[in-house]
């Protein structure tokens, strides 16, 4: 394994255990209506099978490996979402469809004979990618007005920032598009998350109990 394989496993392993502060904030308000929206965990669970399929098909053991990983904390965080939950009926359509949706990718990925198939399973790796890295910016509306970037985690922003810097030059030196323009742009959206966290702060969390009832409807 090189060294930037090992620097991008390290960052990676990093950025999901840090996705485990979000069960605290779940356990803390005994509901889903916490300061994390479902959406974050719903893409990442989607992100990580999808990319797990994609290391498969490439024999690229980095990418199987952590996103092994990857599934199984973000099925905990959903199983968390789950437990807290007052309509968890709303948390069981969600997470089945994400499901449905990574199962037909990877079969038809596994089974089709087009050779055009890996790379349109591909380009919806990176958009899935995507859609887990900008998630947090949907609350962006609530921060301006606000003026208060609670709402945005330090730790795992800054954690995928870093993830996303490191396999950028791991796609750039492998010569795998897929993997470096995704992760350049999700580097960017990062930064502009860290910018909002620095130039408006975070407030006492309990100031945000009465709209934090609104982040759910994200999805």
């Amino acid at each position: 394994m090189t060294l930037i394989a090992i620097a991008a496993s390290a960052t990676t392993v990093a950025m999901i255990v840090s996705q485990l502060t979000v069960v605290g904030h779940v356990r803390r308000a005994h509901s889903t209506k916490s300061r994390v929206a479902m959406l974050q965990p719903l893409a990442s669970f989607v992100s990580s099978i999808l990319w797990l399929k994609y290391g498969l098909l490439k024999n690229d053991h980095t990418v199987s490996l952590v996103n092994s990983l990857g599934v199984c904390v973000s099925l905990y965080i959903l199983l968390e979402f789950w437990r807290y939950s007052h309509a968890r009926h709303d948390v069981e359509t969600r997470v089945l469809l994400a499901l449905f949706v990574s199962m037909v990718c990877v079969g038809f990925v596994t089974t089709s004979s087009y050779v055009w198939a890996p790379h349109v399973y591909s380009i919806v790796c990176c958009l899935v990618s995507l859609v887990f890295l900008a998630s947090p910016l949907g609350q962006l509306g609530q921060v301006l007005r606000a003026r208060d970037a609670s709402v945005l985690l330090p730790s795992v922003t800054f954690l995928a920032f870093a993830n996303n810097v490191v396999w950028a030059v791991y796609g750039r030196v492998h010569g795998d598009p897929f993997m470096f323009v995704p992760n350049s742009v999700g580097a960017a959206l990062c930064f502009v998350q860290l910018a909002l966290i620095a130039w408006y702060g975070r407030v006492d969390a309990k100031a945000l109990c009465d709209s934090a009832a609104d982040m759910e409807n994200v999805l």
